[in-house]
C-alpha cells in the first residue's frame, strides 16, 4: 500500500509533519468533499492513491513556506519537536478544544467521551443546532475514517501544548483536561474512528524539544 512514509521506520521528521497537515488540510478536504458521486471505499483508496502521489512530490522549500492554517504556535510545536509514527490509544488522545464550535463539555476530556456527546447528538438530531451541526460530518467520516488515516495519520503532540497553551483564554485551559497527547490535525476523523468502536489509530507523534515556560 502507497504510504507517505516507510512504516517500518519509526522516525520522521518535520517536514513529514509539514506534509502531512497540508495532505489532509488541502487535499483530502477537497477529494472526499467535491465529489459529485456517493464516495465508495474503492474510490476513496483511488483518491488518496493520487494525494499520495501529489504530496511525496512537494519540496523542502514550499514545505517550509507553507502557512499551517496561520496558527503561529503550530509552525513552533512542528518545528521545535522530534517526531515518530505509532500506533496510540484513542483514550489518551484529546480533541482541539471546541472543535467545530462545540461546547467545551464536549471536548473538555479524552476523544472517546467526545465520541459518546457526540453520538448523543446524533441519536436525537431534533436536538441539533446551527453550532452543532458539523457532529453530521463525523456520522459521514464513520465508514471511511479508518481508511484515511491508514494513509495519512493523525497528527499530535505530547506535553499538553494545545490544549493548555497558555495562549488560550483561562477558561479554555480550565475547561479541559490534560490528556497524553493533543490531536492538532485530524479530530473529526478520530472522533469517527473512536464511533466506529475502535480503540487505537495511527498517529505522526510531536515531542517538543523545549517547552517555553511563557507559553507552556
Amino acid at each position: 500500500m502507497d504510504n507517505l512514509y516507510n512504516y517500518d521506520m519509526k522516525k520522521v521528521t518535520s517536514l513529514d509533519a509539514i506534509r502531512t497537515f497540508y495532505a489532509n488540510e488541502e487535499l483530502l478536504s477537497k477529494a472526499i468533499g467535491g465529489s459529485k458521486k456517493p464516495l465508495t471505499k474503492k474510490t476513496l483508496e483511488t483518491k488518496l492513491k493520487s494525494i499520495i502521489r501529489t504530496s511525496k512530490k512537494l519540496s523542502k522549500n514550499f514545505l517550509l513556506k507553507y502557512h499551517l492554517d496561520n496558527w503561529h504556535p503550530r509552525y513552533d510545536n512542528y518545528l521545535n519537536s522530534e517526531w515518530e509514527l505509532k500506533e496510540i490509544k484513542l483514550e489518551d488522545c484529546g480533541a482541539w478544544p471546541n472543535m467545530s464550535g462545540l461546547p467545551s463539555k464536549f471536548t473538555k476530556g479524552n476523544i472517546i467521551e467526545t465520541a459518546v456527546e457526540v453520538k448523543s447528538l446524533l441519536k436525537d438530531k431534533n436536538k441539533l443546532s446551527w453550532s452543532t451541526a458539523k457532529v453530521l460530518y463525523i456520522e459521514e467520516l464513520v465508514p471511511f475514517a479508518e481508511t484515511i488515516t491508514k494513509y495519512l495519520p493523525l497528527v499530535v503532540m505530547e506535553g499538553s501544548v494545545i490544549r493548555n497553551n497558555k495562549l488560550n483564554k483561562r477558561e479554555t485551559n480550565r475547561a479541559h483536561s490534560k490528556t497524553l497527547y493533543d490531536i492538532d490535525d485530524g479530530n473529526h476523523r478520530a472522533v469517527a474512528i473512536a464511533l466506529s468502536g475502535k480503540k487505537k489509530v495511527l498517529a505522526l507523534v510531536g515531542k517538543r524539544i523545549y517547552k517555553s515556560p511563557l507559553i507552556y
